[in-house]
Parts: C-alpha cells; sequence; structure tokens
C-alpha cells in the first residue's frame, strides 16, 4: 500500500507543478530574427491518442504553430501512439493534419507508425515493412515538403529512400535521415527486420556524407532523426552507432555547428553530447506524450550557442491538460489497485 501512495502522490504532486508551468508557456515575447538567424518549429511524438480524438488534441498546436508564421517545420515522427493501430485511416489523418500547417513540414518517420505495427499491443497487427511502404508511397512521392505550401526537396528516392530529404534555408542545412526507436528495427529473433536495418543504416550514413558534401558551404547543419541514441545516457548504442560517429565525424571535418534534433522518448533535453571530443555537436529532445508542444528554435551559427530554444508552444488549453492528466492518474491508480488485488488475492 506504501507503494500506492508514494506513486500517486508524486503523479498528482508533478502535475499540480505542472500546472503552474504550463500558464506560463507561451508567455514569451520575441523580437524579429536578425539577419544571421534562421528560425524554425520542431514537433512530435504526440497526441498518442485513439483515431476519434486525434483532431481535437492537435487543432489547438497547428494553429498556434501557425500563428508563428516558421520558415519551416519539422516532425521528428510516431504521429501515433505505442498502442494505436496503424490503420489506413490514422496514417492518412495525420498526414492531414500535417497538411494544414501553412509552412513546409520536413517529416522523418517513427517506428509507432511503421516499426511496431505487427505487435499484438497495437490491437490490430499489420506487416511492418509494409506499412513502411505504405508511408513512403503517401507521404514521400512527390519529392516534396508536407505541409500547405510545399517546396521542393533534394532527397534518396533513387535509392529507395526518398524519407531521406534535405533542404537549405538561409544557408542553413536541414537533413532528415531515418533512425527509428525499438533498436532502430535490429531484431536478432527477426532477419527480415535486421536485414532492413543493416540496409537502411548503410544508406543513412552515405546519404549524411553525401549531404555535408553538398552542402560544405552552409553555415550550419540540423539533421532532424526520430530516436533517441542517448538513450542509455551518453553511450550510444550499437544500433545507432556507426551513423553517430559518421555524423560526429563530420563535424570536426567540416568544422560547423551541427544539432542533433530528435524524439522517441518524449524528454525535453537541450545539451552537448561530448563537448571536448565533438566540440560542434549539440542536441535537442523534443517534447512529447503527454506533452503536446512544439519548440521554436533560433539558429545563430556566429553565437555561441548557435542552436537555441527561444520558445515552447503550447498545444492545449490549461483546461484539457488538467483533464486529460487526471484521467491518466486515475488509469495509473486503477492499475495499481488490480496490481494489489491480484496480490492479496
Amino acid at each position: 500500500m506504501s507503494i500506492l501512495n508514494k506513486n500517486s502522490i508524486f503523479l498528482i504532486i508533478i502535475i499540480l507543478m505542472s500546472s503552474f508551468a504550463f500558464i506560463c508557456v507561451n508567455s514569451t515575447n520575441l523580437e524579429p530574427a536578425s539577419a544571421d538567424q534562421t528560425r524554425f518549429i520542431s514537433f512530435g511524438d504526440s497526441p498518442h491518442v485513439p483515431e476519434g480524438e486525434v483532431e481535437r488534441y492537435l487543432k489547438m498546436l497547428i494553429d498556434s504553430i501557425n500563428d508563428h508564421n516558421p520558415s519551416l517545420i519539422i516532425h521528428i515522427g510516431d504521429t501515433l501512439g505505442g498502442r494505436e493501430a496503424c490503420t489506413d485511416s490514422m496514417i492518412l489523418l495525420h498526414l492531414k493534419l500535417m497538411n494544414r500547417l501553412d509552412a513546409p513540414v520536413l517529416y522523418t518517420p517513427g517506428d509507432n507508425e511503421w516499426r511496431d505495427c505487427y505487435q499484438e499491443k497495437k490491437g490490430v497487427m499489420y506487416d511492418n515493412l509494409e506499412r513502411l511502404d505504405f508511408i513512403r508511397k503517401t507521404h514521400f512521392s512527390n519529392n516534396k515538403t508536407l505541409g500547405k505550401n510545399p517546396i521542393f526537396v533534394e532527397n534518396f528516392s533513387e535509392n529507395g529512400y526518398p524519407e531521406n530529404a534535405r533542404i537549405i534555408l538561409n544557408n542553413i542545412a536541414f537533413i532528415t535521415a531515418h533512425l527509428v526507436g525499438s533498436n532502430n528495427n535490429y531484431d536478432p529473433t527477426n532477419l527480415r527486420n535486421t536485414n532492413e536495418y543493416y540496409e537502411r543504416d548503410l544508406v543513412n550514413i552515405e546519404w549524411i556524407k553525401e549531404s555535408f558534401k553538398n552542402y560544405d558551404k552552409a553555415n550550419a547543419f540540423v539533421v532532424a532523426i526520430h530516436a533517441d541514441m542517448y538513450s542509455n545516457g551518453l553511450s550510444i548504442s550499437s544500433e545507432y552507432k556507426k551513423f553517430a560517429m559518421a555524423l560526429y565525424s563530420l563535424s570536426n571535418e567540416f568544422k560547423k555547428p551541427v544539432l542533433i534534433l530528435y524524439g522517441d522518448s518524449h524528454k525535453f533535453k537541450d545539451f552537448k553530447p561530448m563537448p571536448k571530443k565533438y566540440p560542434y555537436i549539440h542536441a535537442i529532445n523534443n517534447y512529447g506524450n503527454p506533452d503536446i508542444k512544439a519548440l521554436m528554435i533560433e539558429v545563430d551559427p556566429y553565437n555561441k550557442e548557435p542552436f537555441k530554444v527561444i520558445k515552447v508552444i503550447k498545444g492545449e488549453s490549461l483546461k484539457t491538460w488538467l483533464f486529460r492528466n487526471f484521467q491518466r492518474t486515475i488509469n495509473f491508480l486503477d492499475r495499481v489497485f488490480q496490481r494489489i488485488y491480484a496480490y492479496f488475492k
């Protein structure tokens, strides 16, 4: 019973503290960007709710992002949650919502919308590689970004990876590379998945090297992936290590600021992974479910802090946030009670 009290009290305290912080979100008044500064907005990993609730939960975030009139938006993947089925209608609904954003949208897929689709927890199981093929056909078929006002991109479609895309804005290179959670689809029990991982890993490394070479005059690089390569701390797991080390080496070779923009673990973090050995590498982890938030990031390659989060954009009202998290607390308590009941039964 003491475990129940400890966990429930902790959750309630976190919700109360967060509600105060929530009220302060979006209160920052921004000065106009200077000629050396480029601003874009990044989000992903939310809202992770059933299909019938997605549009309601994302409406305020989409409206808020459009109100800020960014030049570019990056979606770092996981459009649906770990327990939501990967149906055509669910995937296409998120595509429709991304196309309501006014600015061009660079999207890199997450594991929830393809890699994990064969798992029983999804309810309806799919062939995961078929789902990846479906996303490639529906999201990346025309060599353009998503969004209401798409722009042309360079991509790796000739190699079968159209989701790997790049553009340059204000001499800042924006590059997506397809790395996902769930061990990047490396699975020793499944040869088909593991072969897909090995092939995509080699392509990603080739893609990132070619992109830096093609954009060698860029002042800075933003590399957007889905996977949290730092989920084990600063020690990068083997499924991501070859790509990470290739990117780290490129940063020292080109001596330009490089931002690794990612998601997957749903915990905001802004840090330099290895500042002494790789001083040009910066990393920002986006918010994710249960937080429906976006980040406005400013790039100033001539600043000591070349990548700075200058605003957190909220995606729901305080009322809906409190109600949704109250429901989460009730569900959590219900699961704990069930465990206690099963233990003493």
